[in-house]
């Protein structure tokens, strides 16, 4: 068993080895090889935990190319690691929750919609770097609560939740014809709200989204050239001092460095102003 687990962690050296992968597999039941995932998922160490994610997702996605893994990515939907990812998803530890999440979408567990919801009323004030992914994985999923949950966010006391929307909305791209595509104009109709927000820092960034929706809307026409040329003025007139994406980036950073993986939300504000100097 032990030697299967350290197989599992060593994934990160054979990816998309599929016959590695399919080694892992051969050498005990399936049976086994869920409790041994399982007790790795529990692990209270980040690594550990992030490794047999990583395990996981290469196995579910990359498996069926394999007839000595296609079994296990068969029943891996009604497998015991989907519980134990969906009780990740409410883990003291932030790096874990996110793992948990990213390896739930990815492995297409669309059953795990319903805790994934929880997890996001749960964390929604409390966690707001979670977020993007969290409500990216939703609906990547195809959740029929993503615009309810937007505006759960834009309706927030929280600032930073609030801020938190904005980079939501850029993990969806609308479709060619712009302003006629309904997630365009759910796009636009949220930025159009973010941009009255009573925080200067969601306030810009919104501003800037929606200088650049507008722009996309109205561009159809234009010589690429022109197009060019109007984008660089917009980017020069419109672009924030900071971004949602760079803080959660610069804060995430900061928690690793400092050894930490839990944090509260007055610590993150903390961290925002010692970074957003006037």
């Amino acid at each position: 068993m032990e030697l299967i687990a350290t197989r599992i962690l060593h994934c990160l050296n054979y990816l998309q080895d599929i016959d590695y992968v399919a080694q892992i597999v051969n050498s005990t039941s399936q049976a086994k090889l869920c409790n041994i995932i399982n007790e790795l998922l529990q692990s209270q160490d980040s690594e550990t935990v992030g490794l047999t994610c990583l395990f996981i997702r290469d196995l579910v996605i990359s498996g069926s190319r394999h007839p000595d893994c296609d079994k296990f990515v068969q029943d891996y939907s009604k497998s015991s690691i989907i519980k134990t990812l969906e009780n990740l998803l409410f883990s003291q530890n932030h790096f874990n929750r996110c793992q948990a999440v990213y390896t739930l979408g990815k492995t297409d567990s669309y059953s795990s919609i319903f805790a994934l919801n929880q997890a996001f009323h749960v964390f929604r004030d409390t966690d707001p770097i979670l977020l993007p992914r969290l409500i990216g994985e939703m609906g990547w999923l195809g959740t029929d609560r993503f615009w309810s949950l937007l505006d759960s966010m834009i309706d927030s006391p929280i600032y930073i939740t609030r801020w938190a929307a904005i980079a939501v909305l850029k993990e969806f791209n609308s479709g060619d014809e712009g302003s006629r595509d309904e997630l365009f104009q759910g796009k636009l109709k949220c930025i159009e709200k973010m941009r009255r927000d009573s925080n200067l820092l969601v306030q810009a960034e919104a501003e800037y989204e929606y200088q650049f929706l507008k722009f996309r809307s109205e561009s159809y026409d234009l010589l690429k050239t022109d197009r060019k040329r109007q984008r660089k003025a917009l980017e020069r007139q419109y672009r924030p001092a900071v971004r949602f994406s760079y803080i959660s980036n610069m804060f995430k950073n900061h928690l690793y460095d400092k050894g930490l993986n839990q944090y509260s939300i007055d610590e993150l504000e903390e961290f925002i102003s010692d970074t957003v100097k006037p």
